[in-house]
Formats: structure tokens, sequence, C-alpha cells
């Protein structure tokens, strides 16, 4: 009887998480470019408001749009000048784990490296790689974790004393971990999402325990938090859980 009221009530009340997803993603446009445009004056961009693409123009250098006979569209930032990039108001609400992604190439090969690129979101500097750079061809910069924010802004910047080189900017992506509503109760205040084979209570007090149920309501797991997650069992596939924290009941697509 018990697992069958677990059942029908989580079936009534519960929701869905979802694992990684797109946040964000810029390819420059595709629009036929006959000359450069600067960032601040380029209308071809893939998003619109709220967001916006600007330059800093107290700098000596901009960036700009442009396309040559072996790439497509994609922001250039000149050797030896101060210059940027700043993308606002990218809407991230809801989302966890966020990570930035990007490609990039270097016209000039001596001494380039992917690290002379300073980049920022909502002011915070991000580590990049330490990656030189074989050909002109774009190379991938993947997964630079990003603070969590309701709303995010990104600044590209070179110095003229890092950019000696020439650097090519294009296929802006942001990925994270979509929260999606889980009430189930009233006054219910766990936010549960998936990390990797993690689950994650960010709201929940460690040593709290955590169990885990099919939808038969046989139980999976059993494990007490610890430092704000619990690793899944392996005997977890993908699939429709059920997930009882503090005598509320969750429904979960591990």
């Amino acid at each position: 009887m018990k697992k069958t009221a677990l059942f029908l009530f989580l079936l009534t009340y519960g929701s869905f998480i979802y694992a990684q997803e797109t946040v964000f993603t810029e390819t420059c446009g595709n629009i036929d470019l006959t000359t450069s445009k600067k960032v601040d004056n380029y209308t071809g961009w893939d998003n619109s408001a709220p967001v916006t693409f600007t330059g800093t123009n107290s700098l000596d250098g901009y960036a700009d749009v442009r396309k040559t006979t072996s790439t497509t569209n994609h922001v250039w930032f000149p050797s030896d000048k101060n210059s940027d990039l700043i993308i606002s108001n990218i809407p991230a609400a809801n989302y966890h784990q966020l990570k930035l992604s990007f490609d990039i190439a270097a016209y000039k090969l001596a001494n380039a490296n992917v690290n002379k690129l300073m980049v920022y979101c909502n002011e915070t500097p991000l580590i990049l790689p330490t990656t030189t750079f074989e050909n002109s061809k774009f190379i991938p910069v993947s997964d630079i974790p990003l603070p969590e924010s309701n709303t995010l802004t990104l600044k590209f910047q070179y110095s003229a004393e890092n950019n000696t080189n020439g650097y090519r900017l294009d296929n802006f992506k942001i990925t994270g971990e979509k929260l999606t509503d889980v009430s189930v109760s009233t006054n219910n205040d766990i936010h549960p999402y998936l990390s990797g084979n993690s689950l994650r209570l960010p709201t929940v007090a460690d040593g709290t325990i955590v169990e885990i149920y099919d939808l038969l309501g046989t139980n999976i797991q059993l494990s007490a938090l610890h430092g704000g997650s619990i690793e899944l069992s392996n005997k977890i596939k993908k699939f429709l859980y059920l997930v009882r924290v503090n005598n509320v009941t969750l429904k979960i697509f591990l």
C-alpha cells in the first residue's frame, strides 16, 4: 500500500529535472560581409535583445566582425591594440554548473597562446588553458567554469602587450544544468540538480538521508548527503526515479 501511495503521489505532483543543455550560443551570424563591421555596428548576430554586443570605445583598438575566404563570420582582435568584445544580458536563470566554450585562432603563430586572452564573467576573471597553435586554424576552448547568476556578462579582452599576433574568436557557447520546478509539497525549498554522476542538493544539510526508489517503490539507494551531494549507485540507469528528502518526495529523471 505504501509503495502504491508513493507512486500515485509522484505521478500527481512531481516534475522533472533535466541534464546539461545549451544556455546560449552565438556563431556571429551568416550575413554576407563585404567589409568588416565594428562589433557595436554589426547587426547580423544570432542573438538580439536583451543580449547586446559592444566594445569599449576608449580603447585604442576595436574588435570587429569579419570573414575571410577560409573562415565564416567571426570576431577579429587586431594585433598590438587594446580591444574587447562585451556580450551583456545573457539570460541564465535556473541554470547550474555553467560552462563556457568558444573557438579561437591566431593569425601569427610566434608565441601565440590561448591564455593571452583575458576573459571575464560578471567581472570575475576566468582561467584559460595554456595552449599553443600549430597553424592558423580555429581550435576549441571548452568547459571553462562560469559563476552562477540570473544574467551573465562576458568580456573578451586583449591588451596590446598580450596581442602581438592578431586573434579570431567564434562559436561562443554556454551550457548548464537546468533546474526546473520540482516542488511537490507546500513550502518545499529543496532544489536538486544533476552534476555528472552526482545528485546535488545544495539547500539540504549534510548528513541528511536521501532515499531513491524506482517507480515500483523498491528502494534502490539510501545515502547520507556529504558535501551537498550523493554519488549515484551504478544500479541507477537512465530512468525516472522517486527521491525522498526530509519527508518530501520528488520525481527526478536520473
